[in-house]
């Protein structure tokens, strides 16, 4: 992708150190001072009517506002998020993690103020960390409920189903939040999956030919 080259060329210099390490703290962060005051994630979320009201501190605050789950729970969350979005990280370089990341924000940013008219959360993004992740490692396994081994190869397919079964069944709000997280994925492997969908084509066309 010779724009991204010319992008990182121009300004890699803005990339984010440690950005994975900085996601997870942040979310871990809010989580604690959830505790203290239920009330405070409530000023951090992506709020349209809110940010068009002078708060525009939440298109950021918001990709760092954590699932209100269990402890546990949450520690096995952040874990992968890091996991994957370390390893992104180590392959791409500072620059093009903290692009992947943050254009895949602004899609959601512009969905939320400009579109729906509606709060959208970060989990539709942070999914795309597991995406790009299975696409580059598919091979990798993951403990499943901490003691079945599964590589991500195979639960991808099932997040796929779910996307696309979310997005056909779920209504305008839901797919254009689907639509706006995925922005960055195909963004990044669009076009090598372009590629690999025509030769798969091409392949099944001489087959047929082959064969007749």
């Amino acid at each position: 992708m010779r724009w991204l080259d010319a992008l990182e060329r121009r300004f890699g210099q803005w990339s984010i150190p440690q950005f994975p390490l900085f996601i997870v703290g942040a979310n871990l962060l809010i989580y604690l001072l959830n505790w203290t005051d239920p009330r405070f994630i409530g000023q951090l979320t992506l709020d349209p009517a809110a940010v068009h009201a002078g708060q525009w501190w939440r298109v950021i605050t918001f990709l760092f506002v954590p699932p209100l789950i269990h402890p546990i729970l949450l520690l096995m969350w952040l874990y992968l998020v890091y996991t994957f979005a370390q390893a992104l990280e180590n392959e791409w370089g500072e620059f093009r993690f903290c692009f992947f990341y943050l254009i895949g924000a602004a899609a959601t940013v512009v969905a939320a103020l400009f579109i729906v008219h509606q709060s959208l959360s970060n989990v539709p993004l942070n999914t795309t960390l597991f995406l790009a992740f299975a696409a580059l490692y598919p091979e990798f396994e993951i403990l499943l409920l901490l003691f079945i081994p599964v590589k991500v190869k195979y639960l991808v397919w099932v997040i796929w189903a779910v996307l696309v079964y979310s997005f056909v069944r779920g209504d305008f709000v839901a797919r254009i939040a689907i639509a706006s997280s995925l922005f960055n994925y195909f963004l990044f492997f669009g076009p090598s999956l372009w590629q690999s969908a025509t030769l798969k084509v091409e392949v099944w066309k001489n087959r047929r030919r082959f064969r007749g």
